[in-house]
């Protein structure tokens, strides 16, 4: 049996605007999901019980269900409700509520690390709490979590794959198009696996580039 890859050439322009759209979903998805997720933390971490039992029953429910039953709850289930999303934004609603449950997580890891005798000092100095917070907590929180955080995001990246399932136009559901169409299964499926691992590259080295411009000074001041 022979490769012959001539045959995927006019479905390029297909296969780099669906991997647009999987790369336009993450970004959503990761810095929603995020924001969500610092929010998470802090309801879960306050005074009160209801709100924290509330917000851990949260992040352990999205924690230990698959993404994909998440998915054709959004997708399949709220129509039941009244409530019907187009499979672009049923993928960004599943990746965002599944990524906020696991990054809730990642801070909560870095919030605790940051010593309790510095939060004290910007007390004692009289700083605003939305300033301490800022700039005492949550940034040295996020460096101290940021190679986590690129983890997640390729991870979450890798996993919008799934949402190929209910139509969204990603990679995974042009690759298989495509292969629908030129019985090229060998072929497309590893230009796909490519173009995964080539961007997925992509978001570690822009990573580490943004973690040397973000928080050089930190490393440079602890080495």
């Amino acid at each position: 049996m022979t490769f012959f890859y001539g045959d995927l050439l006019p479905f390029v322009g297909q296969m780099l605007s669906a991997l647009w759209t999987s790369v336009y979903i993450t970004v959503i998805a990761m810095v929603v999901g995020s924001a969500f997720a610092v929010l998470l933390y802090l309801g879960k971490s306050g005074g009160s019980s209801w709100l924290s039992r509330l917000c851990a029953a949260y992040i352990e429910v999205f924690r230990n269900t698959p993404l994909l039953v998440q998915l054709y709850l959004i997708y399949f289930g709220l129509p039941v409700v009244g409530i019907n999303l187009n499979p672009i934004w049923a993928g960004i609603v599943a990746l965002t509520l599944n990524n906020a449950a696991y990054t809730a997580e990642i801070y909560r890891a870095g919030f605790e690390s940051v010593p309790h005798g510095i939060v004290e000092a910007g007390q004692a100095l009289g700083m605003r709490r939305g300033i301490l917070f800022r700039h005492v907590i949550f940034m040295p929180a996020t460096r101290n979590v940021f190679p986590a955080l690129t983890n997640q995001f390729i991870l979450l990246f890798l996993a919008s794959s799934i949402a190929s399932i209910i139509g969204l136009p990603e990679l995974m559901n042009s690759i298989l198009n495509i292969n629908n169409h030129t019985y090229r299964t060998f072929e497309v499926l590893s230009v796909g696996g490519l173009l995964y691992f080539v961007v997925a590259g992509l978001f570690a080295l822009g990573s580490r580039i943004a973690e040397s411009r973000l928080f050089g000074w930190g490393v440079k001041r602890h080495a």
